[in-house]
């Protein structure tokens, strides 16, 4: 019997790569249940917002700073905003009227904190630097009004001890959680992931790492339409992983945020050519992923690089030239390792020439774009 073999439309493939967005397991019904059995009480309000903040290191400095512009934008245009900053705390406190999200979450302002102090602990004498990714959208008001929505106290007080329900809680205080229902309304937020994956991927050029950008928080919360705070149900979960450093001072670090964000400024344009958004999308990693994902991930890659390496300015052929881009290996190399991997001919995915080709993408970005 022959199979014949389908050809996914680039959109199919843009959707594979789309995050995964929770699905609801429980009912109105079920949700009550549960708030109410832990203390909670049924709430009603209209939700108007969503925000979300991330966090990352910034890779491959060693920050020498004098106390001079500690902060540097490298995308500014609502609703995503990216920052470069050596100090996570200040930016934040200095930016609280922009900055919904650190203005009105308990819980990130207490992650912040804490992250600040972990990372400069494990920097010692060296100045640590962070990534800082904010997206602050409006939504079209849904009503929470049939039980979605719980408001239950910060702080409860079990078998005689305070325990926090809410990260940082405060004694006599409440919040606001929404609970995604299968019978029940849900605000849809936006999806930025493209534009997000495309600074990633710049700061990764940049930097000239073919390793994935470590993540230290990521924060998301829904906003009513009088400015409250509004957690979801599930909570978004943070990472985090050691990372390694080449000395810059000031001035260098300057330069280094105008280079990111000139790149970003000519970058973006070219995301209404699909695959170049495909390529932007199939880059990003945050994770450290099991091997079968990695011999996706690689197949996604070299796909992409033979879709959009014209585009980026290399004029050979891909599969065939015995030329090194970046890293150690040629482009033929790399393609004939993608043959093994498509038809199981390796045990396990060498993540050496995953490196390689992540280094040949991000050479032919650097060439187009700083």
């Amino acid at each position: 019997m022959i199979v014949s073999r389908t050809t996914r439309t680039v959109a199919r493939r843009h959707k594979a790569l789309e995050p995964l967005v929770p699905r609801a397991s429980f009912t109105l019904a079920g949700v009550r249940l549960m708030y109410t059995g832990a203390g909670g009480e049924e709430h009603r309000c209209k939700i108007a917002g969503h925000c979300r903040t991330r966090v990352f290191e910034f890779p491959w400095i060693d920050l020498r700073l004098d106390g001079d512009e500690p902060h540097h934008f490298i995308h500014d245009t609502a609703p995503t905003h990216a920052c470069v900053t050596a100090d996570l705390i200040g930016y934040f406190e200095n930016s609280m009227t922009r900055s919904k999200h650190y203005a009105i979450s308990l819980s990130l302002r207490h992650e912040v904190s804490r992250t600040a102090e972990k990372i400069k602990s494990q920097k010692g004498e060296h100045v640590p630097v962070f990534l800082v990714i904010e997206e602050h959208n409006e939504l079209v008001p849904v009503d929470m009004i049939n039980g979605e929505c719980s408001i239950t106290d910060e702080v409860f007080v079990r078998d005689g001890k305070r325990v926090p329900a809410l990260v940082g809680g405060r004694e006599g205080e409440r919040f606001i959680t929404a609970w995604p229902t299968s019978d029940g309304a849900w605000p849809q937020p936006p999806s930025n992931h493209t534009l997000v994956h495309l600074i990633l991927a710049a700061v990764r050029v940049a930097q000239q790492t073919s390793d994935p950008i470590g993540k230290y928080i990521d924060h998301s919360c829904f906003v009513t339409e009088d400015g409250q705070f509004v957690m979801m149900m599930p909570p978004a979960r943070a990472s985090a992983r050691a990372t390694t450093s080449v000395p810059m001072d000031a001035g260098a670090f300057k330069s280094n945020a105008a280079e990111i964000r000139q790149a970003i400024a000519a970058m973006v344009p070219d995301l209404a050519i699909p695959h170049m958004a495909l390529l932007v999308n199939s880059l990003y990693s945050d994770e450290h992923k099991d091997d079968a994902y990695k011999r996706l991930e690689y197949l996604r890659l070299w796909q992409s690089l033979e879709e959009t390496a014209k585009k980026l300015g290399y004029g050979g052929q891909v599969k065939r030239d015995n030329v090194v881009v970046g890293g150690k290996r040629t482009l033929r190399e790399l393609n004939d390792y993608r043959n093994d991997i498509a038809h199981w001919w390796t045990d396990t995915l060498d993540e050496n020439f995953l490196a390689d080709l992540r280094s040949t993408i991000n050479e032919l970005i650097g060439r187009k774009y700083f």
